[in-house]
């Protein structure tokens, strides 16, 4: 983790993706320590696992379940 978070200081991205995504753990960690908006992606099949991306600071989700697509785009 460290060492990623070093590479994101030093590359100065406009984002980051975090896979998977189910993890908020990490997307609060790479949130809190880089600033960066995170896209959180991966293995995101159901609303519960959206909704605790978005809680740890995910800016945004990518899933290949367009269930969800149609959920989130009427929000």
């Amino acid at each position: 983790m460290e060492r990623s978070i070093n590479i994101i200081s030093k590359t100065n991205p406009d984002y980051v993706e975090v896979l998977p995504g189910v993890i908020p753990k990490v997307i609060r960690t790479v949130v809190e320590q880089t600033g960066k908006p995170v896209f959180a992606g991966g293995l995101i099949d159901t609303a519960e696992e959206v909704e605790a991306a978005l809680a740890a600071g995910a800016s945004a989700i990518t899933t290949s379940n367009y269930k969800l697509w149609d959920l989130y785009d009427k929000k």
